[in-house]
């Protein structure tokens, strides 16, 4: 008996399963075209130009006015010890003659008892008018001898001895003698009121009222204000700047502005440098006095701020700190787009100024954009400047001021 298999009719054909997996393909093709048509092309760089962008100006030489900066303490020019010359007890004092008084040249300070010393000038004048009484007696002796021998029509010249001239010499030198403690007698009177040598100010006090003194004993300290000074210590390289060992600091001071501690300036000259350095610092000390301090409300002992003005310097380059490389030499731009490394004299530098008086032009443009390494050759490329950020620096009258 045969039989008859049904499975090869129940599978479906081989193109109708096929066509699901070509829908697919279809589908992805399709949506992979959509995707590449809405992709938008990333934008070209363009290349970079060679060389490290830099910034750069330039400088003009101006006129320099040195100054350089100091400091000291405002002292007394005159400064003595008010002594006695005679013994004597106070009887009296000046309302001045006190710590911070002030009094004037010729005014009287101390007033020691003068009742002794108007008793030895009494005796004095008494002693001279006795030697004067023995001198006309010796002398009216020598002339009535000389009468005497001329009456009697001697001949020749009579002795010394015969017409009293050893005893009138004696005489003539007593008076002498009498007339000098007199004069010594009115002179300690006079002393008994001390009087102030010049006008100022006593630092401190010594005695009282009725305190009694010894010869040559202390009364106080006292001052001149009409003048103070102030010494200014400066380096080797600062006195050489200022050219004070070849200045006549007497025809010609040197002009110093000080500053003290509430802002205020007093002008002062610089009259003399001292002959020999401080020992422990080996500075230099310039003496600046200042007129009449007082009138000015600067008080002894206050602590001053100085610039003392210098000479005058042409054609300076006055260049930045930030600008300056080590050993006093500066970056600019040559030709070739190029780094060059200029080396610079500088003859005076602050914190904020290098000062050049040889090295550098006017042409050159200087680099003022930090650089980490730079080095001779290295390329380099400006950076575009328009007016408004441009920097170009011109010092007309520079004054510059030295940090000590």
């Amino acid at each position: 008996m045969e039989k008859i298999s049904h499975q090869d009719s129940d599978k479906p054909p081989l193109i109708k399963r096929l066509l699901p997996i070509a829908a697919v393909l279809v589908v992805v093709f399709l949506l992979l075209q959509f995707m590449a048509s809405m992709k938008t092309e990333p934008a070209k760089i363009p290349e970079q130009p060679k060389g490290f962008l830099v910034e750069t100006t330039t400088l003009e030489p101006s006129d320099l006015t040195l100054t350089i900066d100091s400091q000291g303490s405002l002292l007394p020019k005159r400064q003595i010890a008010l002594l006695t010359e005679i013994s004597g007890k106070v009887m009296a004092l000046n309302p001045a003659f006190t710590a911070g008084g002030r009094f004037a040249a010729g005014e009287v300070l101390v007033t020691l008892d003068p009742a002794d010393y108007r008793v030895a000038v009494a005796r004095a004048e008494a002693n001279l008018a006795s030697a004067q009484a023995s001198l006309d007696l010796e002398q009216a002796k020598s002339d009535q001898a000389q009468k005497d021998w001329n009456s009697f029509g001697k001949k020749g010249q009579p002795s010394d001895l015969l017409l009293n001239k050893p005893q009138l010499a004696g005489a003539k030198a007593s008076l002498k003698a009498a007339q000098a403690d007199l004069m010594k007698a009115r002179r300690d009177l006079e002393k008994t009121e001390i009087k102030a040598p010049f006008t100022g100010t006593v630092l401190s006090k010594s005695v009282d009222l009725g305190q009694f003194v010894a010869m040559s004993g202390q009364l106080g300290m006292i001052a001149g204000t009409q003048v103070g000074e102030v010494r200014l210590p400066l380096t080797n390289n600062e006195i050489g700047k200022l050219n004070l060992k070849d200045r006549d600091l007497v025809a010609q001071p040197l002009t110093v502005t000080f500053i003290d501690d509430s802002g205020s300036q007093v002008e002062g000259l610089i009259k003399r440098l001292e002959s020999e350095k401080d020992s422990r610092t080996l500075m230099n000390y310039a003496v600046a006095e200042i007129e009449q301090p007082f009138a000015q409300n600067i008080l002894f002992n206050t602590f001053l701020q100085a610039q003392i003005t210098g000479s005058s310097y042409n054609n300076i380059f006055a260049i930045p700190s930030a600008w300056m490389m080590p050993e006093d030499q500066i970056a600019v731009y040559a030709q070739g787009d190029q780094l060059a490394i200029k080396n610079l004299k500088v003859f005076h530098k602050t914190d904020d100024f290098f000062y050049v008086n040889n090295g550098l032009s006017a042409v050159d443009e200087i680099i003022i954009t930090p650089i980490q390494a730079p080095e001779v050759g290295m390329q380099l490329r400006r950076k575009t400047q328009t007016p408004e950020n441009q920097t170009e620096i011109t010092n007309d009258n520079l004054t510059a001021e030295n940090d000590s």
